[in-house]
């Protein structure tokens, strides 16, 4: 063997050996990470038992509607995540909520109003794609119809019960996986235009933010949907902001698109992972919390002739809808219906961390405790008294910097 030969091979024993020292090296770290991990998968169930007790999501509920019984899991009423409904029944009040003389959780509305909510919520927990798609209730009787709107906003069940819907408005059939709430998203493998309604439930969408994932000639925005179908071009190519009556954010050109004509936006820039909110139907641009463009006088940025819609933000014509709508092509953008973010306090029985909480203009969708924010560590041993109902978003954000509210 050469003398080269043996300088090869100890080279490449040497490099042998380096690797599997790295290789140890490594497992060594993964194996500190699962320890961690299964350390702290124990500390959260811990937690979570102290907090919930032997509260299960199968635990069969019995309660008392306005009188009448009915048995329920509790996972069907706390299916809906973030609402109200879900926080009350969630293990963590038991001890605190109203009951009859047999032990029975009561609630104080009437049995016709309850149970279209609880059967839809059971429908939807044996929803298949096989099968039928569940249908939001629909009360025949007008003002029993009003009640159990009032019934579901209280609850903060409306976007569960009433989801938000995208729908390919223009475009190949087949080419878009469309997801539903509580997942909005879209992920088109060709250019199509979308439209963004509230399924079964009068509720216009005022305000909503889109996260662009990899994305094409994005264009999002409003139409006033009547008119707009009806003054449609022949050109499959053109998007929202392009036709008449309809106004659009180009992310592409950096830009604002108003029935067809264009105005630069210099400097702006939007790519993957962007945020693009638009706020009282095309009156108020922001773009990764920047605000861009405005058709309000008072706010300080770039202004624009918004002669798409009145100030007030309604149209003339009642029939007429100013509805969200987007034109694009990519991976995934993800859908959010007038969210609002503010800072709210999670507990676990030995810590308070901070998150931000999503809300719907004008309403909360959370569970108000009545916490002095100084004695939070005095009141984690406590069941402190629920409180629901309807609260103004600013009321709450404007109570939380007081320190009267806790918001979970």
């Amino acid at each position: 063997m050469s003398k080269r030969n043996e300088e090869d091979i100890d080279t490449l024993d040497e490099t042998l050996a380096n690797l599997t020292l790295v290789l140890k090296k490594k497992q060594q770290v993964l194996e500190e990470r699962e320890r961690a991990l299964e350390k702290a998968t124990a500390t959260l169930n811990r937690d979570r038992s102290e907090l919930l007790g032997d509260k299960s999501d199968s635990d069969v509920l019995h309660l008392n509607v306005g009188g009448d019984p009915i048995a329920v899991l509790r996972r069907t009423l706390t299916s809906v995540e973030g609402s109200m409904l879900a926080s009350r029944f969630s293990g963590r009040w038991d001890e605190s909520l109203e009951k009859d003389s047999n032990g029975h959780f009561f609630i104080d509305q009437p049995i016709e109003l309850v149970r279209p909510m609880i059967n839809y919520l059971r429908a939807k927990a044996c929803e298949t794609p096989m099968g039928p798609p569940v249908k939001s209730p629909h009360l025949k009787d007008y003002e029993l119809r009003q009640d159990f709107y009032r019934l579901v906003e209280y609850f903060g069940m409306t976007p569960g019960i009433y989801p938000t819907v995208i729908e390919l408005h223009r475009g190949e059939p087949g080419s878009a996986e469309i997801g539903s709430f509580p997942d909005c998203y879209v992920k088109s493998s060709e250019w199509s235009t979308f439209t963004v309604q509230t399924q079964g439930h009068g509720r216009e969408i005022t305000s909503f933010e889109i996260v662009l994932g990899n994305v094409e000639r994005m264009q999002i925005g409003w139409i006033n949907e009547s008119m707009y179908v009806e003054n449609l071009s022949n050109d499959h190519r053109s998007g929202v902001g392009e036709e008449e009556n309809s106004l659009a954010l180009d992310c592409c050109r950096g830009g604002l698109l108003n029935q067809g004509e264009f105005t630069n936006l210099e400097g702006l820039s939007i790519g993957a992972g962007s945020i693009i909110r638009c706020e009282q139907k095309g009156h108020r641009w922001i773009v990764d919390g920047d605000l861009v463009v405005s058709s309000i006088a008072s706010d300080e940025t770039r202004h624009f002739q918004n002669n798409f819609l009145p100030p007030t933000g309604h149209v003339n014509n009642s029939s007429d809808k100013i509805i969200p709508c987007f034109s694009g092509k990519g991976v995934s953008f993800a859908f959010n219906q007038n969210v609002i973010p503010f800072l709210f306090l999670y507990l676990t029985a030995n810590d308070v961390r901070f998150f931000l909480c999503e809300a719907l203009d004008g309403f909360t969708n959370c569970s108000i405790l009545p916490v002095a924010l100084g004695s939070l560590t005095n009141k984690l041993s406590q069941t402190p008294r629920l409180l629901s109902g309807h609260l103004n978003a600013q009321t709450c954000i404007s109570n939380l910097a007081h320190g009267n509210y806790l918001i979970i």
